[in-house]
């Protein structure tokens, strides 16, 4: 096929030249593979980027050239986005790291895009690749960034309100096992770390005087602690997270028989993250000490969650909750 391929191509040279200009000049690395995946073409951007001459490339197996492997990806229960385009006749995307010879490696993100003949039989993958090494390297520099970011804002309340130190990295931690347990997924349970570890922000418009208040508050001073979540929701609602943070925030002392605060939501109007939120925040206030109290202590906390499943807290969530401590031996860190 590709002899038969190539002796059409020699027939008409000059069309030859216009297609071999038009696929030198584009930006993306392109690789041409056979079904028995050997290269069978290359572009100046896929030399560049395999740092190798277009003679070294075609002709080779791509898994030779793209990871240095002596056999096809799928066959070692790799994912493979040719094998994938070969086997359902579809393009495939992916995000692939490619070793080099120089030891190097690079991320690209793949399109391998099936050509078929005029009987709709695949010839060959077209494979498209573009080196995001460096916009993958700049996404994780502003990962830690905003990490980084979090755990200032998270600190900026703890300095003021001492009792409560670590409160937030606490609710955070069981939180995020909270989610765990009932199967989330790690992109999911990553927002609700984020949001346990902020969910107190708005506490930075109370006065220390309350906060630190070793006695009952009274009605006007609950009033204003009750104000946090829409505080911390106004602070936080124009950054442009991947999750709905600012709304987990504002929602994290909402109960499902409507009697929470601030806007008087129930059931499934509350958001899961923020009804998750709110089991690990109450489980974490009553096992930890409070100026107007000593600590009640893990059961005391369990008991209370179980006693109000359903009418406060998420069955789900609280089922979760007891499950870790009394069967996993979760323990507050």
């Amino acid at each position: 096929m590709r002899d038969e391929n190539q002796k059409q191509l020699n027939e008409i040279p000059g069309r030859e030249r216009y297609y071999r200009f038009i696929l030198n000049n584009m930006h993306e690395a392109i690789m041409v593979i056979d079904r028995n995946y050997r290269v069978d073409d290359v572009n100046k951007t896929a030399c560049k980027m395999y740092k190798k001459q277009r003679g070294e490339l075609i002709g080779r197996y791509c898994y030779e050239v793209s990871h240095m492997y002596d056999r096809p990806c799928s066959e070692m229960g790799l994912q493979c986005p040719l094998h994938r385009a070969f086997k359902t006749g579809l393009p495939v995307k992916a995000l692939h790291r490619h070793k080099l010879t120089d030891g190097t490696s690079v991320w690209e993100d793949i399109l391998a895009s099936p050509l078929k003949d005029d009987k709709g039989r695949i010839i060959y993958i077209i494979e498209a690749m573009r080196d995001v090494t460096e916009l993958l390297k700049m996404h994780q520099r502003l990962q830690e960034t905003l990490k980084g970011t979090i755990h200032s804002l998270a600190t900026v309340v703890e300095m003021r309100d001492p009792y409560t130190a670590g409160h937030q990295r606490r609710v955070s931690q069981l939180a995020c096992a909270i989610a765990t347990e009932m199967g989330l997924s790690k992109e999911q349970t990553e927002g609700i770390k984020i949001a346990g570890l902020l969910h107190d922000i708005g506490k930075i418009s109370v006065p220390a005087e309350i906060l630190s208040k070793p006695g009952r508050l009274s009605e006007s001073e609950f009033s204003i602690i009750k104000e946090h979540p829409q505080v911390g929701h106004d602070i936080l609602k124009d950054i442009k997270f991947e999750w709905p943070i600012a709304q987990i925030i504002l929602q994290h002392h909402e109960r499902m028989d409507g009697s929470g605060y601030p806007k008087g939501l129930s059931g499934e109007d509350i958001l899961l993250e923020a009804r998750i939120l709110g089991v690990a925040d109450t489980v974490e206030a009553m096992s930890s000490h409070r100026p107007y109290r000593p600590a009640l202590g893990i059961d005391k906390a369990l008991e209370e969650i179980q006693q109000n499943k359903g009418v406060l807290y998420d069955p789900k969530v609280v089922d979760a909750c007891v499950k870790l401590f009394v069967e996993k031996g979760f323990k507050l860190k």
